[in-house]
């Protein structure tokens, strides 16, 4: 899907419903996502003093969420915030003024909340054993919970949870990533049902991971948007392996990006009869 002259494509997600906008009303929004940066990047890093240098995982102020609302949406270059380590290890970042989202692509975004919620520690723990109740639409429920990356660690006075950072499971804005059900529910063909089933830990298994578009073997690993909890860190996040399961990793790892965002409510696809319409090398237009 591209918009006009813009020259971005980006795929669809789907169409999501009960999306709440930033005024309070719900409504359906098309969720797409964009292709990964040339580079790698960390999802959060930290001083040395704060859970030792392995980053926050807290969404709101997570530093690639600064990346991706303040420097690549409003295609603005200075801050440099693209850390690719621990410790703050900085590296500079990409020209955004050049690769950032277009004037006219920005006005389509919709402005929403965003669920930012995890599994608790006792769902955590089972999560790599059990093939059903951690499965596509229990992450789903679990992304939607109350529960946050940190609860089960926040009376831990260790050197990786000190972080003293409030937690949240939502948060407004505009671009975030994918969540790790999107991933869970992009996988298709006749194994669909199978993999429905299974824990997305053993999505490296009946070729899920080959029949899940969202999955990329070329990446280390893709990030997604979902903290996870622990009882000794504060740092961890869901991500999707290289091997196409999915895991959890300290957040200052780097790994690939992809922008992912919804269409304001008015968007429409421009009209076209064209029986390729919407293949790759024949994008669905948006227009407003």
């Amino acid at each position: 899907m591209a918009s006009k002259d813009t020259c971005e494509t980006w795929r669809i997600i789907g169409i999501m419903n009960n999306i709440e906008d930033e005024d309070g009303s719900s409504g359906s929004h098309l969720k797409i996502i964009r292709e990964k940066f040339e580079k790698n990047y960390s999802w959060d890093s930290s001083d040395l003093s704060v859970n030792y240098g392995y980053g926050v995982n807290e969404w709101s102020q997570a530093d690639i969420e600064k990346v991706l609302n303040e420097e690549y949406l409003n295609r603005r270059t200075g801050s440099n915030l693209c850390y690719r380590n621990s410790n703050n290890f900085k590296e500079t970042c990409p020209d955004w003024t050049t690769i950032g989202i277009r004037d006219e692509a920005r006005n389509m975004i919709a402005n929403v909340k965003w669920h930012t919620g995890t599994f608790n520690e006792q769902w955590n723990f089972a999560f790599y054993n059990n093939n059903e109740k951690f499965n596509a639409k229990a992450m789903y429920e679990a992304e939607r919970s109350n529960h946050n990356g940190k609860e089960q660690c926040q009376a831990s006075g260790e050197q990786y949870c000190n972080d003293g950072v409030s937690r949240t499971t939502t948060w407004i804005g505009k671009v975030g990533l994918m969540y790790p059900s999107d991933y869970g529910y992009a996988v298709g063909t006749e194994v669909r049902e199978t993999c429905l089933g299974k824990s997305l830990y053993q999505y490296d298994s009946d070729n899920c991971m080959t029949n899940d578009w969202l999955y990329n073997e070329t990446d280390e690993g893709q990030w997604t948007m979902t903290p996870t909890p622990h009882s000794s860190e504060a740092y961890d996040v869901f991500f999707v392996y290289s091997s196409g399961l999915v895991a959890t990793t300290s957040a200052y790892m780097p790994f690939t990006v992809r922008p992912t965002l919804y269409l304001k409510s008015n968007i429409k696809i421009k009209p076209n009869d064209d029986p390729t319409y919407g293949e790759v090398g024949n994008p669905f237009i948006l227009e407003s």
